[in-house]
């Protein structure tokens, strides 16, 4: 039985085949290293879960502030008045709005705020007000006044005729 074992030959292979397929190992092993190098890194675990813990810590602190102040509004009454006069106000949105309370977010769509430094003109009535209170901390209001426009370029023609309506109110707005 040892004989027919023996006797059988192991096929020749041309060298710059065998070099080949060295090469072509080497190759592959270089690929799989860096591969499994990429997966570790990009894996990272832990501390992206960390990040989220503290992203989702700062949201809620940031609700309970909200809430907190929200209430003590209710128990302070008749902090903003309505200013005499005054009938339209320019409010434009100053800050992020990420992890705010539910009635905050609302209250800034209904404004149409949704972009930051965004603004729009709003009708001072007892409720827009109360509006305006709920978001304070991340909006800006100002009274706009027909002498700021008066002072303007006077080249600018076109736009005076939108800034003597937003300062002098139609009767559709009233």
């Amino acid at each position: 039985m040892a004989e027919p074992e023996s006797k059988r030959k192991i096929p020749l292979v041309p060298e710059n085949l065998l070099k080949k397929r060295k090469a072509y190992q080497a190759i592959k092993a270089t690929q799989a290293k860096q591969a499994l190098l990429d997966k570790r890194k990009h894996r990272g675990g832990k501390q992206i879960k960390f990040k989220r813990l503290e992203a989702f810590v700062r949201d809620s602190h940031r609700k309970r502030r909200d809430n907190v102040r929200l209430q003590r509004m209710e128990h302070k009454p008749g902090l903003m008045v309505l200013p005499e006069g005054h009938k339209l106000a320019f409010v434009v949105r100053i800050a992020e709005i990420k992890g705010v309370s539910l009635q905050i977010l609302r209250v800034i769509q209904r404004l149409r705020l949704r972009k930051i430094y965004s603004g729009t003109f709003v009708k001072l009535s007892p409720a827009s007000l109360k509006m305006l209170r709920i978001v304070e901390p991340y909006v800006a209001l100002g009274i706009p006044q027909p002498e700021i426009y008066s002072r303007a370029d006077p080249e600018a023609r076109p736009c005076q005729n939108q800034q003597q309506e937003a300062c002098s109110y139609r009767q559709c707005f009233d």
